[in-house]
């Protein structure tokens, strides 16, 4: 359940790259607060500063104006360890390919990133069961990438992501690489994690169809936020079409 406490912030923060002698503005001047439980959707055309943001609130990147807070701590004033640690107890990331590892199945690829936060054996075995059930993939447990579907493995990517029960997830571009109906279980998955476990989202998509599945769409161009709405009333992922 969303309240209006903030998890994430982002003030004034901008991001300049360097394409050789020419700098790149990829975020000018941006302030953005994420909060608890909130399901964001990110909108815009490539180049607009979307995925900058998101690898700036999941400490992929630093900014080069400006302060990030994520529940409480300036992120980026951390150093590099500190950086490492905050993605690993913190943030569960969602890409547009799954990344999982070929040789491993679905349930070593959740224990892989458990082994991260747990050193308990039996209770990363138990917890990977848990979350692959959650998503609904219990039967495909003990397969390998290439045996699934590609939305399967998106699903078992979304599983590796929150098992570690990380307070903000972050996705980028989740369903670029699906058909729509691959797309939409993936959404579903990602949204019933939001409703039911009260995990904050932040989802980066050019698909303004998925924007109806938000708490709050926002909507970025030219590396700053060109408008902002918040959604009456969300629609379930399963409703949505495109």
């Amino acid at each position: 359940m969303m309240n209006t406490t903030p998890l994430a912030a982002l003030h004034n923060v901008s991001k300049v790259y360097q394409l050789g002698d020419v700098p790149v503005h990829a975020l000018d001047n941006v302030s953005l607060e994420i909060a608890e439980g909130e399901l964001v959707v990110v909108l815009g055309p490539s180049g607009s500063g979307k995925t900058t943001t998101l690898n700036l609130l999941g400490g992929l990147d630093r900014p080069t104006e400006g302060r990030i807070l994520v529940a409480g701590e300036e992120i980026s004033a951390y150093d590099d360890d500190a950086l490492t640690d905050y993605r690993r107890r913190m943030v569960g990331f969602v890409f547009q390919f799954f990344n999982l590892m070929p040789t491993l199945t679905a349930r070593e690829n959740v224990e892989f990133a458990l082994e991260l936060v747990e050193s308990d054996r039996r209770r990363i075995t138990q917890r990977a069961e848990e979350i692959l059930a959650q998503v609904g993939l219990a039967e495909i447990a003990d397969r390998f990438p290439y045996q699934m579907s590609g939305g399967q493995q998106q699903r078992v990517a979304v599983a590796r992501a929150v098992a570690k029960q990380p307070r903000l997830l972050l996705c980028d571009e989740p369903t670029g690489n699906l058909d729509t109906e691959a797309g939409r279980n993936v959404l579903e998955t990602i949204q019933s994690l939001n409703r039911e476990y009260g995990t904050t989202v932040v989802l980066v998509t050019h698909n303004t169809a998925i924007a109806e599945m938000a708490d709050r769409v926002i909507r970025m161009h030219d590396g700053r936020i060109a408008e902002e709405h918040r959604n009456p009333a969300p629609k379930p992922a399963s409703a949505i079409t495109w």
